[in-house]
């Protein structure tokens, strides 16, 4: 269907809009309408011009590769090749050769979208079902490289560690938007906090540095929380000046207190072909392997703990390697230099690496000999056998030491004869949605969504934001009102999972506590939304949320308590474990003040006719609404039906009169707010009672009679009885867990 146009869409009417042959998501309406406004929302969310036409394409229109290591390419397969062997050479990645070359003969390799910034084109897998979220992605990149052309350096393939390091700001900043398009996402980014010893990955983001996917992987992990924490204290400007200026190495991330200038090195490389022409050997893969290179190489041959890189690495200043592809197996030629602050640090990676050597030389399968490490003051030096004639030279590198990205770019990107090329303008007439600079208007405000989400991740970052006061004595009384609840609520399943969700929602809260990944999840939603949540991320998409009882205590029960502990703080969870909710209904609706009617049938008066309760149970709304679902009489969604909100309580008991073939059945007495609300509910159930026999237990034939706000509900075997239940049946009601318990549990006869 075609969705409205909102306030963001109408400047995109002068949007040119022409259908590529391969076509966008079936060149549907609606589809594209949606892109239209999510580039708009960007633009307003980013508040960056664009300076030249962007152009949205399907991602099958992509004709380029995936190497890994580094991502999406548009480079020939020769290059992927070099990239191979040259980081197998030093042994910190080596997958098969040709695995995830092309992205056309594997389409799991193929990204869900990118950005190509020479052609201004965005792709995007618009079979996804996150499309939008990764439209708004890789137009950030769109916005971020026209404004700051200078960040096309980061894209050549030679500097590894400058790329990671300087992508860091422009992978954070674009996952900030797109996931502020992602319900889920959201919640990441707001409950994400940085470690204790100030690192910025998250302790929650599934990366290690076990190889050179780390490089790759590294702006992911360490970039949102950078540009999330600038966002917040600098907006957008923040934002602009870390990509006008990016690091300039990995240390400077992991380790911002402790970097500092880097040396570029520029190693003779051809010379160094030279001095072992007898083998024919070509120059290969030049590059810089970094802070996070060398953590992961340690890593990957078990000499590096996972948690954070060695305090020896904190002293890194420069490293560069180049790799001679020569012919024939195992016989590649290894030259790398790697700089230091301190001796001692120079020594502490010599003495690493030589353990490491064999191994890594095993594993990356294409050198002659294990390297060996040569320390010359701060210097380390690595080579093969066959360059170690060529040591000195290779000791005595031109280097040239740079504290700033700009003045790296000012150098012509050194240790490169040049830079990077200019952007080229192509033909965009296969374009399926294109964007042009007029139709970004910065003066648009941010869509409510984003600034809603916004406030409440500053809420939840607030400083006095209080921490969980007395959790060990919490955790303590929710486990003893678990144990007092099961005991107390043996026949009564609607006040058992009420109580249940009352103990087991603190209980969740103080176990949030202890994990720190996760401690201001309460803090970052709203309302039904934790519960949203919960449900999606631990619940299988197919269960219903109420077709299981422990599915309902298990989500409403945390909502309810973060509710309250962002309301009353922990004074107010201490309230709410010595009075939860005494009904599912309260649970559902907390908002909504009711009593509960208790219901005891008359057992003495039933055994002066010979009959007995052989069992006893109360529904409550969650079991009603549960089963006016299954017979079709309620809609399986998030929309409790009006009258339920009158429910006063019920009881149903078994009854048996005589022997085993006496007369027997269940008797369903149910109690409401109003005439109205019982006489709906007598009407679903006469509908349903045909086909719900063999469900409940209730027989067919059952007589449903209304008495004012009371149903009845005896089988035609019991119907004598009906007089009796309604002359002696016990009824109380309660507003408050406390009264309950003071007067004695009932029904039970005391509190055990």
């Amino acid at each position: 269907m075609n969705t409205p146009a909102s306030p963001l869409q109408r400047p995109l009417a002068i949007v040119l809009l022409a259908y590529a042959s391969t076509g966008l998501a079936a060149n549907d309406d609606a589809w594209r309408g949606l892109v239209e406004q999510t580039l708009a929302e960007t633009c307003a969310i980013r508040k960056l011009p664009i300076k030249r036409p962007v152009t949205v394409q399907p991602m099958t229109t992509f004709k380029g590769g995936y190497t890994k290591g580094i991502g999406s390419t548009v480079w020939e397969n020769e290059y992927a090749d070099a990239w191979r062997d040259g980081w197998c050479a030093v042994g910190v990645y080596c997958p098969p050769k040709g695995e995830g070359d092309a992205a056309e003969e594997d389409p799991v390799a193929r990204p869900r979208g990118l950005y190509d910034h020479t052609a201004n084109v965005l792709y995007v897998d618009t079979q996804a079902g996150d499309s939008l979220r990764t439209v708004a992605h890789e137009f950030v990149h769109a916005l971020q490289h026209q404004n700051f052309p200078a960040l096309g350096a980061l894209h050549l393939w030679y500097n590894r560690d400058v790329s990671a390091a300087g992508n860091t700001p422009i992978e954070g900043g674009a996952h900030v938007v797109g996931w502020s398009l992602s319900a889920t996402e959201r919640i990441r980014l707001c409950v994400m906090t940085p470690d204790d010893n100030g690192t910025k990955r998250p302790r929650w983001w599934n990366w290690a540095p076990d190889d050179l996917r780390a490089h790759e992987m590294f702006p992911h992990a360490f970039g949102p929380e950078i540009a999330l924490e600038t966002l917040l204290a600098e907006g957008t400007g923040g934002l602009d000046a870390l990509l006008a200026d990016p690091p300039l190495s990995t240390l400077a991330i992991l380790r911002p207190e402790r970097a500092g200038p880097v040396d570029f090195i520029k190693l003779p490389a051809e010379a160094l072909a030279e001095s072992v022409s007898a083998k024919n050997c070509e120059v290969g893969l030049r590059n810089t392997a970094g802070a996070v290179g060398i953590w992961g190489l340690l890593r990957v041959h078990g000499d590096a703990s996972e948690a954070e890189p060695p305090r020896f690495i904190d002293d890194w200043a420069g490293d560069r390697f180049a790799h001679l592809a020569c012919p024939g197996e195992n016989n590649d030629e290894l030259a790398w230099v790697t700089r230091w602050r301190t001796v001692e640090a120079a020594l502490e990676f010599a003495e690493r690496f030589r353990a490491v050597a064999p191994a890594a030389a095993r594993y990356g399968g294409v050198l002659g000999a294990p390297p060996t490490a040569v320390v010359r003051d701060r210097n380390v030096v690595v080579v093969t056998p066959g360059l170690s004639d060529a040591l000195d030279s290779i000791a005595a590198p031109e280097v040239r030491t740079f504290s700033r990205y700009t003045d790296w770019i000012a150098s012509g990107c050194f240790p490169q004869e040049a830079c990077y090329e200019p952007v080229q303008q192509r033909d965009g007439s296969t374009t399926a949605i294109r964007q042009g600079p007029e139709s970004c208007p910065l003066n648009a405000a941010p869509p409510a969504a984003f600034t809603d989400w916004f406030a409440a991740i500053r809420r939840a970052r607030n400083p006095f934001t209080p921490r969980l006061d007395g959790r060990d004595k919490l955790a303590k009384d929710a486990g003893r009102l678990g144990v007092f609840c099961a005991t107390n609520s043996a026949h009564n399943t609607d006040l058992k999972t009420a109580c249940r969700a009352g103990y087991g929602g603190v209980g969740y809260l103080t176990r949030l506590e202890d994990d720190a990944d996760w401690r201001l999840l309460p803090y970052c939603l709203e309302g039904d939304g934790f519960r949203a949540w919960l449900e999606d991320t631990f619940y299988a998409t197919e269960v219903r949320p109420f077709a299981s009882p422990a599915i309902v205590p298990s989500t409403y029960g945390p909502v309810l308590a973060a509710n309250i502990l962002k309301r009353d703080g922990t004074s107010g969870l201490e309230t709410l474990l010595a009075a939860p909710p005494l009904s599912t209904l309260q649970l559902i609706r907390p908002d909504r003040e009711s009593s509960v009617d208790f219901v005891r049938m008359p057992r003495a008066e039933l055994a002066e006719r010979g009959c007995r309760v052989h069992a006893t149970d109360s529904q409550g709304v969650l079991g009603i609404w549960n089963l006016l679902m299954d017979f079709g009489r309620a809609p399986e969604e998030d929309a409790l039906p009006p009258f339920l909100l009158d429910w006063l309580g019920d009881r149903q008991s078994f009854i048996r009169c005589g022997d085993d073939a006496g007369p027997n059945g269940w008797v369903w007495m149910s109690r409401w707010r109003n005439s109205e609300a019982a006489q709906t509910f007598a009407a679903h159930y006469r509908s349903i009672a045909p086909l719900a026999s063999g469900e409940t237990g209730f027989s067919s034939s059952s007589r449903v009679q209304v008495d004012q706000e009371t149903v009845w509900i005896v089988p035609a075997s019991l119907g004598a009885l009906t007089r009796v239940l309604k002359d002696a049946v016990d009824v109380r009601a309660y507003a408050d867990f406390r009264d309950w318990v003071e007067d004695g549990c009932f029904p039970q006869e005391a509190c055990n």
